[in-house]
């Protein structure tokens, strides 16, 4: 790691601590894998206010805290557990809860950045001083008395977060320089605090790092908990961030817990992407055309996902639900598609995506539902609008009946899905088609082409898909014609084959001539044709 590198790394900490999230390109590679395995020894702190006192009691707390080890548990298939300690004395913080969690002045919500730096800091100074030696744990939960602001509808209450971004760019920074010089460096520069936080040495003097400091709100749903847990163990949030910081929307939807996920009861799943930087699944690199079986994500059998690079910065990760065991709150089965970028650590409204989930029927539109929003206060509730679309084999879609908690009762809402893609094409021209989707079995055949590329083997013939439109006569795509004859659409079948060139020759694979001649004499023929009931042309590409 050069020095520009470490001061970028330094410079972007300084920022991480005080705003998360932050936009921005940064210069080291944000999601590579850093498993998180066996035992994660966490401790949890119970916070009041000099004006609010906390509600539930040790015994409350606890229940909560087993929901979420449990949820790890199932999610990891045994790998990882809460291994939790919760402090028996009540911390009592010497100002009001608005004055930590009070918006900065001119802003309506939010919480200030120094006053919630002094929250956490205050909270770890008095844990201290009561004696807990924060160089035993790996993770911190702050259960706090009071609302979560983002449910609470108070600007004066808390936002429920973790504090982890730093952590893991300390861990970059550990890494490569080692403790003890990342520790001096901090004080040297005025940045005690930081260290005080995250830095933490046993009595034998080994330097010992926390990976996040959660904190929710003693009213919030066990999923808040979870998915914030899921932070501390460096996982991004999956919906899209405004430039000022807070979300705008959704993007990877109901299929994982850290994004709308986390509302349902019970909470869905961690997507396969996730555990894959978990190191709980395994996924095949797809380095060739072929058929591939993959396992969906709630059984323990590998593998779970396909890895599809694209470039060194970017790749496709494909995956598979149903509706069991932590997914039980999904609508459906589906196959997954999902743009990952490498470098980016959110996704952040009008810049490039850290993850994007393929939208497997774009036209159709999102579904609105009334989620309730506080774990022990449920007379508040809001809209949450998302995507319920992942491609998946099946021709005829399906209805799904949505439940959800809302004032006490239940609410009951059916929708119409309309899932019946099982084959499309990238932008790169990767192809990539369910064969099959056993959903009784949690087992999927899915069958990728790279685009026409150069093959390891083989190599006497190679199938090439192309993506092109005739403007007024026929659009080619996927080896698919949609051919207008009139007032009437027409769906025909092309399949192009031809001889692999040797690369040196520099001579396309295959003639635009000969594309061109294929579609006219498809139209001629479809022209002196029986007519036949319009059919309608089948959906553009997602990407």
């Amino acid at each position: 790691m050069s020095h520009k590198t470490y001061a970028a790394l330094l410079a972007f900490l300084m920022i991480a601590v005080m705003i998360y999230p932050v936009t921005g390109q940064e210069e080291f590679e944000w999601n590579r894998q850093i498993p998180f395995l066996g035992a994660q020894p966490t401790l949890v702190l119970l916070v009041q206010f000099s004006d609010v006192k906390l509600s539930i009691s040790r015994t409350q707390a606890e229940q909560i805290v087993k929901i979420v080890d449990s949820f790890v548990r199932d999610a990891s298939y045994g790998k990882t557990w809460l291994e939790y300690t919760i402090h028996p004395k009540v911390i009592t913080l010497p100002k009001p809860m608005s004055y930590y969690g009070g918006p900065s002045a001119g802003a309506q919500r939010g919480d200030d950045n120094q006053r919630i730096l002094e929250f956490h800091l205050t909270t770890i100074q008095l844990a201290k001083k009561d004696g807990v030696d924060l160089s035993q744990y790996k993770h911190v939960i702050t259960i706090h008395a009071g609302k979560d602001e983002a449910t609470g509808g108070s600007a004066n209450d808390i936002w429920s977060h973790c504090n982890c971004v730093a952590p893991k760019i300390l861990y970059f920074l550990i890494e490569q320089y080692g403790f003890d010089t990342v520790e001096s460096e901090l004080k040297r520069q005025g940045y005690d605090w930081l260290v005080e936080l995250f830095m933490h040495r046993t009595r034998n003097g080994e330097g010992r790092l926390l990976s996040g400091i959660e904190t929710v709100a003693e009213y919030d749903f066990p999923s808040v908990m979870a998915h914030e847990f899921t932070h501390s163990m460096w996982i991004s949030d999956l919906y899209v961030y405004a430039k000022d910081g807070y979300s705008t929307g959704s993007e990877v939807g109901i299929w994982t817990n850290m994004d709308a996920g986390s509302f349902f009861d019970p909470p869905v799943d961690i997507d396969g992407w996730s555990k894959y930087l978990l190191g709980w699944v395994e996924a095949i690199t797809v380095e060739k055309d072929g058929e591939y079986t993959i396992h969906t994500l709630d059984k323990p059998d590998e593998p779970h996902a396909l890895i599809m690079p694209i470039n060194d910065k970017e790749y496709y990760f494909i995956h598979a639900r149903r509706p069991v065991k932590n997914d039980a709150a999904l609508p459906g089965p589906g196959i997954l598609v999902m743009k990952v970028n490498k470098f980016k650590n959110r996704n952040v409204e009008g810049e490039p995506f850290m993850a994007q989930l393929f939208d497997a029927n774009p036209d159709t539109p999102r579904e609105c539902e009334q989620y309730a929003t506080g774990f022990r206060d449920p007379r508040s509730f809001m809209t949450l609008c998302v995507k319920f679309d992942a491609p998946f084999y099946g021709p005829d879609g399906y209805s799904a009946t949505w439940v959800s908690k809302v004032a006490g009762g239940r609410t009951y809402g059916t929708y119409q899905l309309n899932l019946a893609n099982s084959e499309y094409v990238t932008e790169e021209g990767f192809r990539i088609s369910v064969l099959s989707f056993d959903e009784s079995a949690g087992v999927a055949r899915i069958r990728v082409s790279l685009g026409g590329q150069p093959q390891e083997e083989g190599g006497e013939t190679t199938v090439v898909t192309l993506t092109r439109t005739v403007t007024g006569t026929a659009t080619e795509t996927l080896y698919t014609t949609t051919t207008i004859v009139g007032t009437e659409t027409r769906t025909v079948v092309v399949t192009v084959t031809t001889t692999q060139l040797p690369v040196s020759t520099g001579e396309e694979y295959i003639s635009i001539a000969i594309i061109l001649a294929a579609l006219l004499f498809t139209v001629a023929i479809i022209a002196l044709g029986r007519r036949r009931p319009r059919m309608p042309p089948p959906p553009p590409p997602a990407w």
